[in-house]
């Protein structure tokens, strides 16, 4: 009989990371992809945005979903423990803009190849898990093609996002046949549809420098500031996955392309432009203030005739034109679909989990990792030192 003390369902970044910390002959991890790490050797565009040089404080204060539940496992296994694991296991990192660590060879594999070579846990791949029951005090795993049995189980499925790569959601269904209940899962850090009459003539152009309002019912619920991309739907980039946990339908994402003029400052520039234009074409004189392709539009929302002559623009056009620069609106359709999503937001309810070694509440011996929990946080290489760091505190239970 295949009979294991542990087995890890999923050789993604969670279940992988648990294996390397157990390193044992006694531990089965169960894959139903060809290989290991499959998402994860896509993350950061390749690249693997591992954790986040960021102080522990910051580090809560990007989970926006269940922060206080994970506190425990980051306290124990924080970013800085995250590199020191991956440098001593001679992967060296290094720090780009925003905190952010990549391996310093800049390819996701290496970080896959850290975890999984001279690893001495037992792999299965193409092992698609069909059903899973307990009977006494073992766990029974049926496979396509096998039987195992195990006294310790880790459900380390991932959630929803990036279905190709085998993020499927069968932990969801595993853990609801053991009575745990299922937040919805939802697309968390994804592009936004708008409903913007202006998508094909601003698509693909790229900002910098700009904030986004997120504004509900007339008041700002929140905002970001940095970098955004037109795209055929609308709208995405990082200050817009870093608001789309937060959109909902209706909504208004307010644009503004100079957030470091204030409105006097900024009408004082686009008087200065214009006095400098003369007799030129309004649309000819703001190349030094917008991008070229959006002048059109803007002017047009503006109200603006776009030949009219520069020296002729009077004071209530000025501030038409730089309340659209500073404030430019777009309403929200809807959040792009959970296979296009970075993560998945919703999963297992953390409340039926022990946040002191992951184990299930309802079943002994059962845990629970990773993003199949109802657990997130933005981008930046937050949501692997999550997958990290409640990978840890099994390893912590699991180890005795």
């Amino acid at each position: 009989m295949n009979e294991y003390k542990n087995i890890i369902i999923g050789a993604g970044a969670a279940g992988l990371f648990l294996s390397a910390l157990l390193n044992n002959s006694d531990t089965l991890v169960l894959e139903k992809n060809q290989y290991p790490g499959k998402k994860l050797n896509i993350t950061g565009k390749g690249r693997c945005n591992i954790t986040n040089a960021c102080s522990k404080e910051d580090l809560f204060g990007e989970i926006f979903t269940n922060q206080k539940f994970l506190y425990s496992a980051i306290n124990d296994f924080d970013n800085n423990r995250t590199v020191d694991f991956f440098n001593n296991r001679n992967l060296k990192t290094k720090v780009e803009r925003g905190g952010r660590i990549f391996p310093l060879s800049d390819r996701a594999r290496d970080v896959t190849d850290c975890l999984y070579k001279n690893n001495a846990c037992t792999f299965k791949f193409n092992e698609r898990v069909k059903n899973i029951e307990k009977s006494e005090e073992k766990f029974i795993i049926l496979t396509d093609d096998n039987k195992y049995v195990c006294n310790n189980l880790v459900v380390a499925t991932g959630g929803l996002s990036y279905p190709t790569t085998g993020s499927t959601g069968d932990g969801y269904k595993f853990l609801e046949s053991f009575g745990h209940t299922i937040i919805e899962p939802r697309p968390a850090l994804v592009g936004i549809e708008t409903d913007s009459k202006y998508k094909e003539v601003f698509m693909g152009i790229s900002l910098k420098n700009i904030e986004f309002k997120l504004i509900r019912n007339k008041k700002e619920i929140k905002s970001e500031f940095g970098e955004a991309l037109f795209t055929h739907y609308g709208l995405s980039g990082p200050t817009i996955l870093r608001l789309s946990p937060f959109i909902k339908k209706g909504d208004i994402l307010s644009l503004d392309l100079k957030p470091a003029l204030t409105d006097e400052k900024l009408n004082m520039r686009i008087q200065r432009d214009l006095d400098e234009a003369g007799n030129k074409m309004i649309k000819n004189s703001l190349n030094h203030l917008l991008l070229s392709n959006m002048i059109a539009p803007i002017l047009e929302l503006s109200d603006i005739d776009m030949e009219k002559n520069s020296n002729i623009i009077n004071k209530e056009e000025r501030q038409r034109l730089s309340n659209i620069i500073k404030n430019m609106h777009f309403k929200v359709v809807a959040r792009r679909p959970l296979d296009e999503a970075i993560i998945t937001d919703g999963g297992v309810k953390v409340s039926e989990i022990n946040p002191k070694n992951m184990e299930s509440k309802l079943v002994d011996r059962l845990f629970v990792i990773g993003e199949v929990l109802d657990v997130a946080a933005n981008t930046g290489g937050y949501n692997l030192q999550i997958a990290f760091s409640t990978a840890y505190k099994a390893y912590l239970y699991l180890e005795d």
